[in-house]
């Protein structure tokens, strides 16, 4: 399980890399495929299904969402969302009796679904497409991998008291700590040590690390708890040795909200 973890880190670390330093179009396809496979485990694990019309919507949504976005065209995101949510309420009342199910249980869960990762994943977009996106994002993704490894590795090895038991039992508080703290040292460090190439000021970055590893924690949470929920282990299988996209993708897609609005309030956007 560790090799795979390693090889599957080794392979898809430099295409994250790659999509960030091409940004553009490249990483809004790269975002696109994304949200598109996450949709995809996020409606087999809440027995949406992937043939449904539920289904179709869902994927229209977060790509359409994204692709105003990239369009800069913002002020028609509420809209979208508004329409979907009028879409999902017809197909709902008018499907309840038809041999093809859709409740409004469904409706909710689709438009849940496309807040989940359409929407927290296009932050991550907004990011990438300000004049230091590529500063922003490989900060994100940066800090989001430290944390993971550190939880994961010292929760593996010292790991003794259980973090959420009921949702994620694996998790460690020992763990959690390890992540959070590890990730506040570093990002410390490299705000003293590399002033000029970090760009952010050694308090900033103590806020920064704080905040993302506590929304990393947060979504890895939301998405076991899904599964939880749902009684499914995995979202996926794709990422060999980590499960799904959602598996991969959970902490960041809650913690790029934090860090837009952290740039956003500390005029760096």
């Amino acid at each position: 399980m560790l090799i795979l973890r390693i090889i599957s880190a080794l392979i898809g670390i430099p295409v994250v890399i790659a999509a960030v330093y091409y940004g553009g179009p490249w990483f809004a396809l790269f975002l696109l495929i994304i949200v598109n496979a996450g949709i995809y485990e996020y409606n087999r694990i809440t027995k949406i299904g992937n043939l449904s019309f539920m289904a179709v919507v869902a994927h229209l949504g977060v790509s359409f969402y994204l692709l105003i976005i990239f369009l800069d065209q913002v002020v028609m995101l509420v809209p979208l969302l508004l329409f979907l949510l009028f879409v999902l309420f017809v197909a709902a009342i008018f499907n309840m009796e038809a041999e093809i199910k859709s409740s409004i249980t469904d409706s909710a869960m689709t438009l849940w679904g496309i807040i989940y990762i359409g929407v927290l994943c296009g932050y991550l977009l907004m990011l990438r497409m300000q004049p230091e996106g590529a500063l922003y994002a490989y900060t994100i993704f940066g800090g989001i991998w430290v944390h993971d490894t550190l939880a994961y590795f010292i929760g593996v090895k010292w790991g003794l008291r259980k973090f959420a038991p009921q949702i994620s039992p694996k998790k460690s508080v020992e763990g959690s700590l390890a992540g959070l703290c590890g990730t506040m040292i570093i990002f410390f460090s490299i705000a003293i040590l590399f002033p000029d190439l970090f760009g952010f000021p050694p308090l900033a970055a103590l806020i920064l690390a704080l905040g993302i590893s506590v929304f990393a924690q947060l979504g890895d949470l939301m998405e076991s708890a899904l599964k939880r929920q749902m009684q499914t282990k995995d979202s996926g299988a794709i990422i060999p040795g980590h499960g799904g996209i959602l598996d991969r993708f959970d902490s960041i897609m809650l913690a790029s909200p934090f860090a837009y609005y952290f740039f956003l309030l500390t005029d760096m956007l």
